[in-house]
Formats: C-alpha cells, sequence, structure tokens
C-alpha cells in the first residue's frame, strides 16, 4: 500500500490514517526513503492505539506520528487539513462507510488524494474461498483465524461503488489490488 501512495509522487504532507489499528501503515509511510510526511493516525481503540504507539516507540518514529482516539464518522479536524487521508484494512470496520467518506472528503484539501484500502469479499467465487485458505496457511494464527472473517465482512466491487454513489466524494476510481483480493478506492488528487 506503501508503494501505491508513493508511486502517486506523495512524497510530503499532512496525512490522516483512518482506523490504523497498530499502526503499521503509518509507521511504513514515516521510514519510506526521500518523504517528509507529518502524520495523524486515529482509531476508535484505545487498546489498538497503545499498541501502535508501542510500535513506533520500538522504531524510534514515535515523534513522527500523532496517535489520536477518534472515529472516522466525526473527525475532530477543520475542514481541508490534510493532503492525502489513508486507511488500510478498516472498511468493514465502519459502521457507515457513507459517513466516513463524506467526512475524508470533508478533510482532505482541494489539491489533496484520498486512497483506501480493504479486504473485497471473494469468498462466493470456490476459487478464490481456496486461494483465501491456502495464503492463511502463511499467516500467524491470530491472522489466519480472523481474516476468513474479515473478508466475508468486506464489500464487493459493486457494493463499494454504491457506498460512493451515496457519498460526497467525487472523481474518485474503485478496482482491484493485490491479487485481486484487495479492493482500493482512490480520488485523483490534484
Amino acid at each position: 500500500f506503501v508503494h501505491k501512495i508513493l508511486s502517486r509522487g506523495i512524497r510530503t504532507g499532512k496525512v490522516l490514517d483512518i482506523g490504523t489499528g497498530s499502526g503499521l501503515l503509518a509507521l511504513e509511510l514515516c521510514k519510506a526513503k526521500n518523504t517528509d510526511f507529518d502524520i495523524v493516525a486515529i482509531d476508535v481503540s484505545e487498546n489498538m492505539l497503545m499498541k501502535a504507539e508501542e510500535n513506533a516507540r520500538q522504531v524510534k518514529q514515535g515523534d513522527r506520528i500523532k496517535f489520536l482516539e477518534a472515529n472516522g464518522a466525526a473527525l475532530p479536524f477543520p475542514d481541508n487539513s490534510f493532503d492525502l487521508v489513508i486507511s488500510y484494512a478498516s472498511l468493514h470496520h465502519w459502521l457507515d462507510p457513507v459517513v466516513v467518506f463524506n467526512e475524508a472528503e470533508r478533510v482532505v484539501k482541494d489539491t489533496g488524494r484520498i486512497i483506501i484500502r480493504d479486504n473485497i469479499r471473494v469468498y462466493q467465487d470456490p476459487f478464490w474461498k481456496s486461494v483465501v485458505w491456502i495464503a492463511s496457511r502463511f499467516m500467524n494464527k491470530r491472522h489466519r483465524e480472523n481474516w476468513p472473517h474479515a473478508i466475508m465482512a468486506s464489500y464487493t466491487i459493486p457494493e463499494t461503488r454504491e457506498i460512493l454513489q451515496r457519498s460526497r466524494l467525487r472523481n474518485y476510481q474503485v478496482g482491484r489490488d493485490f491479487v485481486m483480493i484487495d479492493v482500493y478506492v482512490e480520488s485523483p488528487g490534484a
């Protein structure tokens, strides 16, 4: 996902990470070479934020990311605050994704970009169900148990498009990434 961001020529600016979880995406963005990001990473889980702060301290990036307990459906930031709004593997957790997309659109600058990536529900296809099962064999026990559930909770491409049509986000792309089992939503930026 960091490669996707950097391949768009995005190397500086104020970044909002919605649903940061353990903070790994924000940390990878901080560690990317020739970048200068000011990152705010939010999550609704105090426990996940504590883990994210611990992870940041371990890799000596704690001063480069501000972790906040906040909900993507009610972002505590003024309009046009961020150059980039990102989220990885949290869309399927959003109680009202239309509201979160509207909030992301509100806080991103007119010249900014929104890039959201999540699992895609592929279990209705027996081939992909087998691929997911095989891939999960290479994961640790917690991920092996949780990933299939996350995929079942995720959206299909048509469902994602329908959600976006109900939002204020315009000029977006929806597609597949990572061996066709990730969906991405991207606004064009400047």
